[in-house]
């Protein structure tokens, strides 16, 4: 997992380890060198637990330390530890906030996965309206330029970067999207897994890529109007990243060519799986709930493990075996190219076990 080392963290009002079924929510924080400032948007969230906003029993904290060079994540583990779920994920070098999401994202277990920056520069009492909004969308994003968006404390410098590069974004990869970059993001598991898996942008422009990618698969995604504030101390250097993100921009147009393809299994069962016994509606409530299920047009049901080790893998496809001893199972793999050809994607369905849990 991106060459990191993961620690657990049992709370105080936990002594057992988290089981997976517990969780709804899994929220993964990058932070690079915010010893200093981490202390300020754990405030943030403790205010939201306390509120009702965030149920820390089934929430899963998941901070990313970004090969920080001061306390990070001794000041994560220090100021989380009160909270029941909690993983401390320390990346050996310095690699860029994309790269440390992308390590969260593979650390998460919950059906919900979120990411928020370390600040919570997003009001994270926010929590229930991204969720409530990925009761209809396999994404739901921040937005401070929707309907009924506020912006606190917001430089001039940095509006107008922000706007000119909505403008270049959308230009280049038609996303049609007026704020990509807001700090506050959620996905349904299955969607954040592939996503994150078939990405390859590590710096700030990551959300661009995973956003264009979103939009090629056919992923539905839902726009959140937040209540922004301005934290000093931000790590965004608007013109001298400006250059930078412009080039990741582009590169996002064009698709991340150098991702790893998609492992995957292929469940076929003798004729077509009619009526009640179709292999999808039996895997569906049965398998882990970050795994996407696609239907082909032939019946056989694709169940794609990104973000998996082999063992992984192997426990998935003897899972299904047991459930359906019928069925011809085949591994493959599929490229960001192949499941283009596939889309939509979107799985956003009345009996999906997800919707029970945001609506």
């Amino acid at each position: 997992m991106e060459n990191g080392t993961v620690t657990r963290i049992e709370g105080a009002d936990s002594p057992e380890p988290a089981a997976a079924s517990a969780l709804t929510l899994s929220l993964v924080i990058p932070a690079y060198n915010e010893g200093a400032r981490l202390e300020e948007g754990v405030a943030r969230l403790r205010h939201a637990v306390s509120a009702g906003a965030i149920a820390a029993a089934a929430t899963e904290f998941v901070v990313v330390d970004d090969g920080s060079s001061d306390d990070t994540a001794a000041r994560a583990a220090e100021l989380f530890s009160p909270f029941p779920h909690v993983k401390v994920v320390r990346l050996p070098e310095n690699r860029g906030k994309g790269a440390a999401v992308r390590a969260g994202v593979a650390a998460a277990t919950a059906p919900v996965i979120a990411f928020a920056d370390a600040d919570m520069s997003i009001d994270p009492a926010q929590t229930p309206e991204f969720m409530a909004a990925l009761a209809g969308a396999d994404l739901a994003i921040g937005s401070r330029a929707a309907s009924g968006a506020s912006v606190n404390r917001s430089s001039l410098r940095r509006s107008v970067m922000n706007r000119v590069f909505n403008r270049l974004v959308n230009a280049v990869t038609r996303v049609s999207l007026d704020d990509t970059q807001c700090g506050f993001k959620a996905f349904r598991a299955p969607a954040a897994k592939l996503l994150f898996h078939c990405t390859v942008v590590e710096r700030f422009a990551f959300d661009v890529e995973v956003l264009a990618l979103s939009r090629r698969l056919g992923l539905s995604i839902a726009e959140v109007p937040v209540h922004w504030l301005r934290v000093k101390g931000s790590r965004i250097r608007p013109w001298f990243d400006a250059v930078s993100m412009a080039r990741d921009v582009v590169r996002a147009g064009r698709g991340a060519r150098s991702a790893p393809p998609v492992e995957t299994l292929v469940v076929t069962l003798p004729g077509g799986g009619a009526g009640a016994s179709r292999p999808i509606d039996l895997l569906r409530p049965a398998l882990a709930s970050h795994l996407m299920l696609l239907r082909r047009s032939d019946g056989a049901v694709l169940v794609l493990c990104p973000m998996t080790s082999e063992a992984e893998r192997i426990a998935v496809a003897e899972r299904i075996g047991t459930l359906l001893p019928a069925a011809v199972l085949e591994r493959t793999v599929l490229s960001t190219a192949q499941l283009g050809q596939l889309a939509p994607l979107s799985g956003t369905r009345d009996d999906d076990p997800v919707a029970s849990i945001v609506s």
